[in-house]
């Protein structure tokens, strides 16, 4: 339970510069799962292919881009997660 509780801390610290931004409808944590809904998504494969390029697997599918880590992640793996998470929502348009 603790593993997740610091997990479910460092999802909703690192995807919180998601609110607000245009296109982006939620932002929300439940647990170990991190997610940011966005309005709408016109290229999954594309979205896909960004994350990969910046050498994270996130798999978005309909509006929403979710994170369901390992509960054994190290803190900083979790902030690369997020933080490319965070960039990566940040270039679309």
């Amino acid at each position: 339970m603790k593993q997740v509780a610091a997990i479910s801390q460092g999802l909703t610290r690192g995807l919180e510069p998601c609110r607000g931004r245009p296109g982006v409808r939620d932002v929300r944590v439940k647990g170990a799962i991190g997610v940011v809904e966005m309005d709408k998504i016109a290229d999954l494969d594309g979205l896909k292919r960004r994350f990969i390029d910046e050498g994270v697997f996130v798999r978005p599918f309909g509006r929403i881009v979710y994170l369901t880590p390992a509960f054994s992640i190290a803190e900083d793996e979790l902030q690369r997660l997020t933080d490319t998470v965070v960039k990566v929502i940040a270039k679309i348009k």
